[in-house]
């Protein structure tokens, strides 16, 4: 019976409902949480937050010597000027024309009165270009041509009454000057006859004429030189080559006519001035050209450094001068006074200064002493 009641017990131990584990087990779990948090809040709040250190970084500059101004540069080409072509033409009993010695070279400059070359034996003579050459001159000839020969011998210093006459005069002029070219004359009976002075022939195409009646040469036929069949034997720059610029309306009101500019080409530089300035022009998108006027200035004959073609910078004034220069931002005032302070073993020291430009950035100074090329001056 005994036995009976306790299995009945057992029974009903195993039938008791155990609900009330999942509450106490929330509520431990919760409570565990809350202790861990009080536990980090209380130690945050015990320390002390790292101060944030600010690091200066000393900045500084370095003292130039440069050119503190402010100029206008605009763009441009060298433009090759125009040139006069000098030509050689057969004489009678002369099968090929071949240089027989230059007188001149390239660069050299030509003027009427000057030997040119010698061609199949025979002078090329600069004759004024006032002078018509179309024809031989025989002996008494006549025209307006024989007058401007006469005034072109006179003016060559071989004088002789400008009658229009080609008269005993003005074969003895133009003797003399043969002579002084070291040839002789040619004559009715060629030139190895020995002639009197009154058998003294004009030939046409023993002379040359400059435009302008002066040039520098570009290009001569040296000796030995067979000339092709149009007879070149020179070419003469008879205008200077010039620099060409583009600028816009504002840029342009700084290169009036007669305004010195500076040419810049690399390291070579040129101070000139602005020869010509154009009217409005449009631009051409296609060339990447913007409307503006044309900024000319001329290059002076001899000229070296700059070739056609050849690209270029135009600064509107002259050169400016160089001085010691510093960053404006490394400029301080006290009292309306400007100084920098100049760094050196370790320290600064305090440099007052005369402030004589400002552009671009940048002040130049007068000479100082205790300031040079090089010193480090601190920025503000």
């Amino acid at each position: 019976m005994q036995g009976s009641e306790s299995l009945k017990f057992t029974r009903a131990m195993r039938r008791v409902p155990r609900w009330w584990l999942i509450p106490v087990a929330v509520l431990v779990v919760l409570a565990g949480l809350g202790a861990a948090y009080w536990a980090g809040g209380s130690s945050m709040a015990g320390a002390e937050p790292t101060p944030s250190l600010a690091v200066v970084v000393p900045v500084s500059a370095t003292v130039e010597r440069r050119a503190v101004v402010k100029q206008t540069v605009v763009a441009g080409k060298v433009i090759a000027g125009a040139q006069a072509v000098l030509r050689a033409s057969l004489a009678d009993g002369v099968d090929r024309l071949v240089v027989t010695s230059a007188a001149k070279e390239a660069g050299s400059l030509v003027v009427p009165g000057e030997l040119l070359a010698v061609v199949s034996g025979r002078p090329l003579l600069i004759l004024p270009a006032s002078v018509p050459l179309y024809r031989d001159i025989t002996h008494g000839d006549t025209g307006p041509d024989v007058e401007a020969l006469q005034t072109g011998l006179a003016s060559l210093g071989y004088g002789c009454p400008v009658t229009g006459t080609f008269d005993l005069p003005t074969q003895q002029a133009l003797g003399f000057w043969y002579k002084a070219a070291g040839f002789q004359a040619p004559t009715e009976f060629g030139p190895s006859a020995k002639a009197s002075p009154s058998d003294v022939v004009f030939h046409w195409r023993e002379f040359m004429q400059v435009p302008g009646d002066t040039g520098t040469i570009a290009f001569i036929a040296g000796p030995g030189a067979i000339l092709a069949e149009d007879g070149i034997v020179a070419r003469i720059n008879v205008a200077a080559d010039s620099i060409v610029a583009r600028a816009d309306v504002v840029q342009a009101e700084q290169f009036p006519v007669g305004m010195p500019a500076t040419v810049r080409a690399g390291s070579t530089v040129l101070e000139t001035a602005v020869a010509q300035v154009s009217s409005f022009r449009e631009g051409d998108p296609s060339t990447n050209e913007f409307p503006g006027k044309d900024i000319t200035v001329t290059l002076p004959p001899g000229t070296q450094g700059f070739a056609a073609g050849q690209s270029v910078t135009v600064t509107a004034g002259s050169a400016a001068m160089e001085s010691l220069a510093v960053p404006l931002i490394a400029i301080r005032q006290e009292s309306g006074k400007p100084y920098l302070l100049v760094e050196g073993n370790g320290e600064s020291r305090r440099l007052d200064v005369n402030i004589t430009a400002q552009a671009d950035g940048w002040v130049a100074i007068a000479d100082v002493d205790g300031l040079a090329v090089g010193d480090e001056v601190k920025l503000q």
